[in-house]
């Protein structure tokens, strides 16, 4: 029990120091350094992040306090330079005092560091007080500008990183961790060896255990010989079968002549001390308790000298007839053949068994009380618990041959390879090899190859019909272009036709309402005049509609933005549509006043909001009211056009903004229209980067707004309290354009 304890702590203690291998260690050591690099990076961003942020606060405290400086300084005459050098925040920190056009007037502070080009200077719009990042060959630039009371400007500059130049934040960081790595590598580097060490002292302590248990088991000892004292150091391995000691245990020499039988005592001395030489094994029969003989064999090295002697004892008792030699090479040949990893068996030369291990008895599920020498291959068949057809055939003795070779299907879907040879005394030797793994990768072989053959099948005719649907879309996309071509081509040919003989019908048709040249006579001519006049110029601003959207289609509409005024365009585009209102006794209000400039083009602002206005006439009944707005914010101006008419569902506004797409609520009223100016507005409003969004309630009316930018290339959003309900129509499927950008004048 002792034993059994002794070899369960050693186990358990080796377990506990595998569990803590170099190899985890090192991946728990890599995993905690990563999430502190990670750590180190996200502070080392943040604290970068701080000193830009603070930079480019400074700079825009600066360039206020300074812009509100000099305004009083040009006012009372006082220097321009020692007023700047007062207000500069100080670090590598640069103001300039610029004209009107960019041009730098008076510098001060680090100049020499902070080399703004002129042309970049020049290209910034001062107008509006800004702070911007500069990307510049030197490196990245921080400034802040404010316009000054006499039109001149005053602009602050440093180095985006940092204004005041300190130290890179992240060498602090890379010395703290490289500090904490070097400290955990060391600390690693000690428990490893550390480790180790257990290791290795808990491994020779299981090692020991089992030796001692094998030895205990095998009724066999080691014995070592001190030749200053004369005693022989025997263990209770060997010893306690005997019934001489339950404990390791000395023996002088004298009591190992009375333990010894007489006649085998020269023997035993000369094994045990080399006195005299050249005995290095033998019989020795020793005394039991009870009186009797039991009979141990001692064997030491033959090269062993009298100064240093050792050697192993073992007991035979129950073995009386067997010689020493023949019992340790049986032992030794069941010891080797119990190691090999193959089934093996041994047939004698009467065909009966007589050697066999254990990995043979677990292939047919015999029990190993069963499987005796001397068993014929018939018993042996009829012990197994199962395939006893497959021992029969491929495990017994031969027929006629000298040997055998072959792939045998074992129980539970295993395969092995049998390999039979007749042995030099007449009998048979059969070894099984477990190949299965090697049959299950070759099926899988075969399996992935033909799944490869279907694959590269598979491929070759979506290839095949991949390339006919590639040549049929390139032939269908080739149709498509040809017959947009044509109608763009008919539709602008057609128009241009149209629009001559309509000249000529709205020119006469004006001298005859004119009069010109003398009365028409009944006043049903006047009327069917005025009705001719009227048609005529409907159908010519529909043909101009359709020109328009023709060269959006084709990308050759040209505009050219720039800064406009808002108000008079409105106002033009108001007085415009006003005889159409009050012909159609409907009330127009305009509220326009103080609208802000807007970039755009000035044509094209006209013609979307003539086209906004022109529908809300056209769908609001007699006694309505329709009413134009603005309203601005710091990136754009919205043009807002509502009328109490009759309303759109809003399952029905999706379908606008289509060329000639029209609603039935709107139009089955009038029967006018053809739906291309929502739609040519949609376009004009995409090109010049705006929105243009509906909103509408069946029989409470519609807004219309659009939205144009204040700036170039500034982002627009539509009013808040139209955000929910507005459809939006821009800035789906856009076409290409071309447009022209100039700067506005001042």
């Amino acid at each position: 029990m002792a034993d059994e304890q002794q070899h369960l702590d050693g186990e358990r203690l080796a377990a506990r120091i595998d569990a803590l291998s170099p190899r985890r260690l090192a991946a728990l050591t890599g995993a905690f350094l990563i999430a502190l690099a990670a750590l180190f990076i996200f502070e080392l961003n943040e604290k970068a992040q701080l000193r830009e942020t603070e930079t480019q606060l400074r700079l825009a405290q600066a360039a206020s306090d300074g812009a509100a400086a000099l305004n009083i300084s040009i006012m009372t005459g006082a220097p321009v330079r020692e007023t700047m050098t007062s207000v500069r925040p100080g670090g590598l920190t640069a103001l300039f005092h610029l004209s009107p056009s960019g041009d730098i007037l008076t510098a001060a502070g680090a100049t020499d560091i902070i080399d703004i080009p002129a042309g970049t200077l020049r290209s910034l719009d001062f107008d509006n007080a800004k702070d911007a990042r500069l990307d510049l060959p030197g490196g990245d630039i921080a400034v802040a500008w404010r316009r000054l009371d006499n039109g001149d400007a005053l602009l602050v500059a440093a180095p985006a990183r940092d204004m005041f130049d300190r130290s890179r934040v992240w060498i602090l960081f890379a010395i703290i961790f490289g500090a904490i790595t070097l400290a955990i590598a060391s600390l690693m580097a000690a428990f490893i060896r550390q480790s180790r060490a257990a290791a290795s002292a808990a491994h020779a302590l299981s090692t020991l255990t089992e030796f001692n248990a094998a030895l205990t088991g095998g009724r066999c000892s080691p014995w070592f010989y001190d030749h200053k004292d004369r005693m022989v150091h025997l263990t209770k391995a060997f010893l306690q079968p005997l019934g001489l000691s339950a404990r390791d245990r000395k023996f002088t020499m004298r009591e190992i002549s009375a333990l010894v039988h007489p006649q085998d005592l020269r023997t035993a001395l000369a094994v045990l001390s080399g006195e005299p030489s050249g005995v290095s094994e033998g019989v020795v029969r020793v005394r039991e308790p009870g009186g009797g003989w039991a009979r141990s064999y001692f064997r030491t090295s033959p090269e062993a000298t009298r100064f240093h002697r050792a050697g192993v004892a073992f007991d035979l008792a129950g073995a009386s007839t067997l010689a020493p030699g023949a019992a340790i090479a049986e032992t030794r040949l069941k010891d080797a053949i119990e190691s090999i990893p193959e089934a093996f068996v041994l047939w004698d030369a009467q065909e009966r068994l007589a050697i066999w291990n254990k990995r043979f008895a677990a292939i047919f599920r015999i029990p190993a009380k069963m499987l005796k020498p001397g068993l014929t291959i018939e018993e042996v068949v009829t012990c197994a618990g199962v395939a006893g057809d497959v021992l029969a055939s491929h495990f017994g003795p031969l027929d006629d041959k000298q040997q055998e070779n072959v792939e045998v299907a074992l129980p539970g879907s295993r395969w092995a390879h049998v390999s039979r040879r007749k042995t030099a005394e007449g009998g048979y030797v059969c070894v099984a090899t477990n190949v299965t793994d090697l049959k299950r990768r070759a099926w899988a072989q075969k399996r992935k190859e033909r799944e490869l053959r279907d694959t590269v099948e598979d491929l070759e005719a979506s290839r095949k019909e991949l390339s006919e649907a590639l040549r049929k879309y390139e032939y269908e996309k080739y149709r498509a272009e040809e017959a947009s071509r044509s109608k763009s081509e008919f539709l602008a040919n057609m128009s241009h036709e149209l629009r001559t003989p309509l000249n000529a019908i709205n020119g006469f048709s004006e001298l005859m309402q004119s009069e010109l040249y003398g009365p028409l006579g009944d006043d049903k001519y006047k009327e069917y005049v005025t009705d001719i006049l009227s048609s005529g110029r409907h159908l010519l601003e529909l043909i101009d509609d359709i020109l328009d959207m023709s060269k959006i289609e084709a990308g050759r509409l040209t505009l050219e933005p720039k800064r406009i005024e808002l108000e008079k365009i409105l106002n033009e585009s108001t007085r415009l549509v006003a005889k159409r209102a009050s012909d159609a006794g409907v009330k127009l209000t305009t509220s326009v006043a103080h609208a802000p400039a807007v970039w755009a083009d000035a044509r094209a602002v006209k013609q979307v909001v003539l086209n906004l206005l022109s529908n809300a006439l056209k769908f609001t009944p007699h006694g309505g009211e329709v009413t134009l707005t603005a309203e601005a914010d710091l990136d754009g101006v919205t043009v807002i056009v509502a009328d109490s008419g009759t309303g759109i569902d809003r399952a029905k506004l999706t379908k606008l903004g289509a060329p000639f797409e029209l609603t039935e609520s709107h139009f089955s009223r009038t029967g006018s229209g053809s739906g291309i100016g929502l739609a040519l507005s949609k376009s004009l409003m995409d090109m010049q980067g705006g929105i243009l969004a509906l909103a509408s309630q069946p029989g409470k009316g519609t807004v219309a707004c659009a939205t144009f930018p204040r700036r170039q290339a500034a982002k627009v959003r539509l009013p808040q309290f139209i955000r929910k309900e507005a459809h939006i129509l821009t800035g789906r499927d856009t076409q290409p354009v071309t447009v022209v950008a100039t700067q506005a004048a001042e």
